[in-house]
């Protein structure tokens, strides 16, 4: 596995895996936000996986802006929404081209305990194409009722800033997504709110991690003692 904290402490590169294009700002935005404000991102790999034209270029610019001023390299499969399990080989191609392409020391994922068949597929099968890298699971809010089912134990604390300026940027870039009844401000910041308390943090975003590997520095020792997961 990878370390958690890269060798010689520079910025992250990041890999992230939407299933649509706005799982990704939704499940870890707070997350990206946070680290790029910080100048923690070198740089940051985007697969969308089930996506058509209209809804790519709002991926585009959504991305774009929570990544800045890193640019992000983003890709599209173009697959149909609601039906990757049915298209598992192309899933399975799009993923080992995208983690060939990608040195990634992060990888953000749906879970693969989430309830939507497109979110779930790509979460059991991010390991699979991601051997050597930490890997963590976002949770998504729905109406299937199935937050918590992944167990998150792994917490991201965000300042109230930063949560609001992810709702912004969702609702801006997101047209296409305003009439939906869970796409609210308050959706999204009452469940971080809620991560928020789990970690004594104000707001945070929570992950689940399949594998994490432990290490120890002691003082004066290299990176390569560092945590790793």
């Amino acid at each position: 596995m990878l370390r958690l904290r890269p060798a010689g402490d520079r910025p992250l590169r990041l890999a992230l895996l939407g299933a649509h294009c706005d799982d990704v700002e939704i499940g870890c935005g707070g997350l990206v936000l946070d680290l790029a404000e910080r100048r923690g991102l070198a740089t940051v790999d985007v697969l969308v996986v089930a996506s058509d034209s209209p809804r790519e270029a709002e991926a585009r610019a959504a991305l774009s802006a929570f990544s800045a001023p890193v640019v992000p390299t983003t890709r599209f499969g173009g697959l149909p929404d609601g039906r990757l399990p049915g298209h598992w080989d192309e899933v399975k191609d799009l993923l080992q081209d995208f983690s060939r392409d990608t040195e990634a020391d992060v990888v953000l994922a749906p879970s693969p305990a989430d309830a939507h068949q497109d979110h779930r597929l790509l979460g059991e099968l991010a390991a699979t194409a991601f051997r050597d890298a930490l890997i963590l699971h976002y949770e998504i809010p729905k109406w299937d009722g199935d937050l918590g089912a992944g167990k998150p134990q792994t917490y991201w604390p965000l300042s109230e800033q930063v949560v609001r300026r992810k709702y912004a940027l969702l609702h801006q870039h997101y047209v296409s997504q305003r009439g939906h009844d869970w796409f609210r401000e308050d959706t999204f910041t009452a469940l971080a709110r809620l991560r928020g308390m789990e970690c004594r943090a104000d707001y945070a975003e929570a992950f689940t991690a399949r594998k994490t590997v432990l290490g120890w520095r002691a003082e004066g020792q290299g990176p390569a003692d560092q945590p790793r997961g």
